[in-house]
């Protein structure tokens, strides 16, 4: 992956586009239906907002080319279940940091995170167990934290006492996050010791960008939808934690580097969440902390199949709403948090193709336009706005899959499938809105593909 980007020239092209589009067909009408669209179809706008000044930030920007080498110690933690169809994918993301770290970083180590009696921990050991640069850690099955974390919280939290214990929590030590289908590239490393090399204890976190390679994915569906996941990265992510400097709209669990003495200022001990990653980026915020944006992928896999997926946002719905109502945090944190939730365990009252549906049902003379025309600039660029942000995300994922990809068809595929992929997110958050609800805590951890 060579660069980052946003590219408002398209942004601008499909908003005038859709625009003229919407006005030769549909003329304002003063219906009910129409004044409901008036305010569901602006209220994307405050997103769009922020997600252009993070684009705008991030417009044509070069992935790190720092080549120097650091000396402070950088742990790569890597938490996993270890079941044996998760063995392939770990194996890939483990030998990626041996392969790639030695460039940048002068010391360095790999810890390998996994619950006691997992299926997996043998095999990891006869790979894994002699090398001088990676640790198995097995956390013990009656370890329990004070708050009650679970999953993969409580073995983060565990793998930070050990830290703690062993005196690698200082400031000149970092810990960066990977989850075990999630590998690193030359860039990735490169961006850690370029953040190292500049640290004047300014910031003490950073975040780069998710990229999810079509050649790691064993579904072509999955493959396309998760072209949104970059898209928000390098816009709304990027605005909070690369421009703003707090992480007001959340974390990944991934390609996340943290000052060791800050992770065990906070810890990770937030009780049953299904979403850690977000209750530490709240938590980091409120207590002053400042974050910069990482100009660097990781590379991991989308999920194996429809019902995966459904699954894992099903799983981050659930929990951000958790996270909403849990009076531990701040509320001070939480507002845009809470209106990207809303937006989305929403998307099924807004969504085009049932307002359009529904309009047809209404009779003849019904339709989806605003009731001033004046609302139909703002509509347009919302919308421009989104397909742009899986545009984008498409481009960073085919910039970084093997091979030669046929980009103009995939961008072609990627117009009709955005309104089937925004559906599918709009189902899943509508089952996370129906677990939180019902008050479900369970938590489950889908297959990881090779």
């Amino acid at each position: 992956m060579d660069r980052l980007d946003f590219s408002l020239g398209r942004l601008l092209v499909l908003s005038v586009l859709i625009g003229a589009i919407w006005l030769s067909i549909n003329a304002p009408l003063d219906g009910a239906l129409n004044w409901y669209l008036t305010f569901a179809w602006s209220f994307f706008l405050p997103l769009v907002l922020i997600g252009l000044l993070g684009g705008a930030r991030v417009r044509d920007r070069l992935t790190s080319r720092y080549e120097g080498q650091v000396s402070d110690l950088v742990i790569f933690l890597i938490p996993t279940v270890a079941r044996r169809d998760v063995l392939p994918a770990l194996h890939r993301v483990v030998d990626s940091v041996l392969l790639y770290a030695p460039a940048n970083l002068r010391r360095f180590r790999v810890d390998l995170v996994v619950d006691e009696g997992s299926d997996g921990i043998p095999e990891l050991e006869a790979v894994y167990g002699d090398h001088p640069l990676v640790r198995i850690l097995v956390v013990p099955k009656e370890y329990e934290t004070p708050g009650g974390a679970i999953h993969k919280a409580r073995a983060t939290h565990y793998a930070l006492l050990v830290r703690d214990a062993e005196g690698e929590s200082g400031p000149d030590v970092f810990v960066y996050h990977l989850d075990d289908d999630t590998g690193v590239g030359g860039d990735t490393i490169s961006s850690i010791a370029e953040f190292i090399a500049d640290d004047d204890g300014t910031y003490d976190l950073a975040q780069g960008v998710l990229a999810f390679p079509h050649h790691l994915a064993s579904s072509t569906f999955c493959a396309y939808a998760d072209s949104i996941r970059p898209g928000d990265d390098v816009t709304r992510f990027r605005f909070f934690t690369g421009v703003l400097g707090k992480p007001l709209g959340g974390l990944h669990g991934e390609h996340l580097l943290v000052r060791a003495s800050v992770e065990s200022e906070i810890g990770w001990d937030f009780g049953g969440t299904k979403v850690e990653d977000a209750h530490f980026a709240m938590r980091f915020a409120a207590r002053g902390h400042r974050s910069k944006a990482l100009d660097s992928c990781s590379y991991g896999a989308s999920p194996s199949s429809l019902r995966d997926l459904i699954t894992q946002r099903r799983r981050w719905a659930s929990g951000l709403i958790q996270l909403i109502f849990d009076r531990s945090i701040p509320l001070r944190t939480k507002p845009f948090i809470a209106y990207s939730v809303l937006l989305w365990i929403t998307g099924f009252f807004y969504h085009p193709v049932l307002m359009l549906a529904l309009a047809s049902a209404v009779g003849p003379g019904a339709n989806t336009s605003p009731v001033l025309a004046v609302v139909t600039p703002i509509w347009a660029v919302n919308l421009a706005f989104i397909l742009t942000q899986y545009l984008e995300g498409l481009r960073v994922n085919l910039a970084t899959t093997q091979g030669r990809p046929r980009r103009l068809r995939a961008a072609l595929l990627m117009i009709p499938g955005f309104y089937v992929f925004t559906a599918v997110e709009a189902y899943a958050a509508a089952l996370g809105l129906k677990d939180a609800i019902l008050g479900r805590r369970d938590f489950q951890v889908i297959r990881k593909p090779v």
